[in-house]
C-alpha cells in the first residue's frame, strides 16, 4: 500500500463487497459518501445513500472529534459485513476511501481489519514546472490531481514564470499556451475537491528571462544587455532590480490579477538563483548596503504586496540561506523552501539552522529527473530520504518534491512517477522506508494499473551511474546529446572502459524497449510510448558518444553511419513532438525540440 499505513489489526474473516447496498452518511459526510458511491458505480455496483438505519448498511461513515485526534487521520473498520470510515473531517474520510481502493486493489475479499493511520507531515506537496515549454492540457493535470490524490499528497504547485495568461502581457505568453484565467479556477475546484490545495507559483524576482528579454519590460531588469552566469554561460536580462521602483509595481500588478483565481492561502513567489543581482543597476546600491540585505530588502517588499491580499509567503531559501545573520529579520509568518537535488545536499545543516531562527520551512527535494532523459533514480531516492528525514528531524512544516524541465523538458511525466511515490510514502509515514523491491512492486499495482514497468523505468534511470563521470543535477547521456559541443570538448573525459560500459548498457536499453514493447497495449498505450520515447533519447545519446569516441570529430563520422544516426534521431523526433500535443499544449513545443535538435545543426 501507498503509503504504508501507521497501525492495523488484523480481524477474523473476510468481506465480500455486494453488487448493491446502503452508505449511511449524515450531512456532513454527503460530499464523501458520493465520491464512495461514484467508485461503486464505476464498479458497476448498486449503491444508494441513506441517513437512517446504519445497521443494514454496507458502509458507514463517520466524522467525529472525539474518535480520531488528527484532522488528516482516520480508522478504517473492515469486519464480515460492513466497512466503517471514521474521521475528525471530511479530509479523513477522503484519506480513508483512498486505503479502501488500495485495499480493492490487493486484495479480494478484504481481510477484516482496523486501520489507524495519520500523516508525519501536515504539507505534502508536489510541484511541477510548466514554465520550460512544456504546458500540460487540463486533462493531464486533472489526471495528475487523481494520482496525487491516491497517493495523499494534499498540495500542488505549478511553477509559472511566463505561463499564465495575464491580460495586458500577451507578448510574453502568446507562444506558450498557457493556463488560462478561467482554467485556473476550473484547476482549483478540481483540486479541492480532491483535498489538494492548489498554491499558486509565480517567480517574482529572478527566472523572468522570457519577461525581460521584450523592449517593453526590459527597463525592470538588474542587467538590461544580460550578463554571464557563474559557470560561464551568457545570458540575457534574468532578474527585476531593486534599484528599479517600477519592479514592484510590476510584481504586483502580476499578483493582483493571478491571486484571487485561487483559493489556497499561500503563494510562492520563488526568488531564487538571482545571479546577476548586484551586477548591474543595484551595483551601487549592494556596494553600500550588502548584497544579502539588498536581496532580503526586496524580499521584505514582496513580503507586503503578499500580506495586502491576506495570503502567506513561501519562497526558495537558497539565497537567504547565505546570510545567517538576515535570517533573523524575516517575518515568522513566511515559508522557507530549502532545495537540493543531490543525494548528499546538506539537508541537515539547512534545517538547523531555519529552524534554531524560528522561521518555518519545507524541504525540497527533487525527481531528479530533469536533464536525464530517463532519471537517475537512485540520486532522486537518496535525496528524497535525505530531505524528508532531516525536515522530519528538524520540525519541517512540509516537504515539497519538485520536478523540473530544464532544457525544453523532453523527460515525459512517468520518468518522475516513481520518485513521486517514493516521496508520497516517506512523507507520510517516514518510520517504513520502502524497499526498492517494494517501491517497484507498490508502484505497479497502484499507478501502472497491474502492468510490470516499473522495474524497466528504475533499469533505465540507473544507467547513467554506469559511467565513471558523474554530473551535478544531470546526466553525461543528457549533456551529450543536448549539448554536444560542451561534450565535444570533454571527450576525453570517458575512458575506453567508459566505451565498453555504454556498448553494454545500450544492448540492455534496446532489450528494454523489445520488452516494453510487448507489453504495450490499450490502457498502457500512453505510458509505454513515453517511456519508450525517453528510451530512445538515451540510445541515441549512447550511440552519438560511441561514434564521438570512435572518430573524434564531427565531420569525420562516415556518411553512411551519420545518415542512420540522423533518420533514427527524426523518427525520435516525430514521436516526441506526437505524444506532447496528445498530453500537452502546443505552445512551447517547436521550442523544446529546438533544444533537443542541436546536434543534428553541427553537422552541415
Amino acid at each position: 500500500m501507498i503509503p504504508s499505513v501507521k497501525r492495523s489489526i488484523k480481524l477474523e474473516g473476510t468481506f465480500e463487497l455486494p453488487e448493491k447496498g446502503k452508505i449511511f452518511s449524515r450531512i456532513e459526510s454527503l460530499q464523501m459518501a458520493r465520491l464512495l458511491k461514484r467508485e461503486l458505480i464505476n464498479r458497476s455496483m448498486d449503491y444508494h445513500i441513506v441517513s437512517h438505519s446504519p445497521s443494514d448498511s454496507t458502509f458507514e461513515l463517520l466524522i467525529d472529534s472525539n474518535l480520531i485526534n488528527h484532522p488528516q487521520g482516520y480508522r478504517l473498520i473492515v469486519s464480515p459485513s460492513k466497512i466503517r470510515f471514521v474521521a475528525a473531517t471530511n479530509q479523513g474520510l477522503f484519506y480513508a476511501f483512498q486505503t479502501f481502493r488500495q485495499l480493492l486493489k490487493e486484495q479480494n475479499p478484504l481481510e477484516c481489519v482496523v486501520i489507524e493511520d495519520e500523516p508525519d507531515f501536515e504539507n505534502r506537496a508536489f510541484m511541477l514546472d510548466i514554465s520550460r515549454d512544456r504546458v500540460p492540457k487540463m486533462e493531464t493535470l486533472k489526471k495528475l490531481v487523481d494520482l496525487l490524490s491516491e497517493l495523499k499528497y494534499n498540495q500542488l504547485q505549478l511553477y509559472m514564470e511566463h505561463t499564465f495568461a495575464y491580460e495586458a502581457h500577451k507578448t510574453v505568453w502568446k507562444d506558450y499556451s498557457p493556463l488560462t484565467h478561467e482554467e485556473v479556477l476550473e484547476l482549483d475546484e478540481y483540486c479541492k475537491e480532491h483535498f489538494i490545495e492548489l498554491v499558486p507559483n509565480q517567480n517574482c524576482f529572478g527566472h523572468l528571462e522570457k519577461w525581460l528579454s521584450h523592449d517593453e519590460y526590459r527597463h525592470l531588469a538588474e542587467c538590461p544587455e544580460g550578463f554571464v552566469f557563474p559557470w560561464g554561460t551568457p545570458s540575457g536580462p534574468f532578474s527585476l532590480s531593486p534599484a528599479v521602483p517600477e519592479a514592484l509595481k510590476f510584481v504586483e500588478s502580476l499578483l493582483d490579477e493571478l491571486l484571487p483565481h485561487f483559493s489556497s492561502s499561500k503563494v510562492n513567489v520563488g526568488a531564487d538563483e538571482t545571479f546577476d543581482l548586484g551586477l548591474g543597476r543595484s551595483r551601487e546600491l549592494c556596494e553600500k548596503l550588502g548584497k544579502g540585505k539588498v536581496y532580503l530588502n526586496f524580499l521584505l517588499d514582496l513580503y507586503r504586496i503578499v500580506k495586502k491580499h491576506g495570503r502567506t509567503m513561501m519562497f526558495w531559501g537558497d539565497i537567504i540561506k547565505n546570510y545567517p545573520e538576515l535570517i533573523e529579520e524575516l517575518p515568522r509568518d513566511v515559508i522557507a523552501l530549502l532545495w537540493g537535488y543531490e543525494e548528499d545536499h546538506p539537508y541537515e545543516s539547512e534545517c538547523e539552522l531555519f529552524a534554531n531562527k524560528g522561521i518555518s520551512f519545507y524541504v525540497c527535494p527533487g525527481t531528479s529527473s530533469w536533464n536525464s532523459f530517463v532519471g537517475r533514480i537512485d540520486n532522486a531516492l537518496g535525496n528524497i530520504k535525505n530531505a524528508i528525514l532531516n525536515g522530519e528531524r528538524f520540525g519541517a512544516s512540509g516537504f515539497l518534491l519538485t520536478d523540473w524541465g530544464d532544457n525544453g523538458h523532453p523527460q515525459h511525466l512517468p520518468v518522475s512517477i516513481l520518485s513521486i511515490v517514493y516521496a508520497a510514502a516517506l512523507g507520510w509515514n517516514s518510520s517504513k522506508e520502502l524497499s526498492a523491491a517494494e517501491l517497484l512492486r507498490e508502484t505497479d499495482v497502484h499507478v501502472f494499473k497491474g502492468e510490470p514497468l516499473s522495474e524497466k523505468l528504475y533499469t533505465l534511470g540507473s544507467s547513467y551511474r554506469n559511467l565513471s563521470v558523474r554530473l551535478p543535477n544531470a546526466s553525461v547521456y543528457f549533456i551529450a546529446l543536448v549539448h554536444p559541443e560542451r561534450f565535444l570538448e570533454n571527450l576525453d573525459a570517458l575512458s575506453e572502459e567508459d566505451v565498453r560500459t555504454i556498448e553494454r548498457d545500450l544492448e540492455q536499453v534496446e532489450n528494454i524497449s523489445h520488452r516494453l514493447l510487448s507489453l504495450r497495449n490499450e490502457s498502457s498505450r500512453l505510458v509505454i510510448d513515453q517511456i519508450l520515447n525517453n528510451a530512445e533519447m538515451l540510445k541515441l545519446s549512447m550511440e552519438w558518444i560511441l561514434m564521438a569516441k570512435k572518430y573524434g570529430q564531427i565531420d569525420l563520422i562516415d556518411e553512411s553511419s551519420w545518415s542512420e544516426f540522423k533518420a533514427e534521431f527524426t523518427r525520435m523526433v516525430d514521436e516526441y513532438r506526437k505524444l506532447w500535443l496528445e498530453v500537452n499544449r502546443s505552445g512551447g513545443l517547436n521550442q523544446s525540440v529546438e533544444k533537443l535538435t542541436k546536434l543534428l545543426k553541427l553537422r552541415v
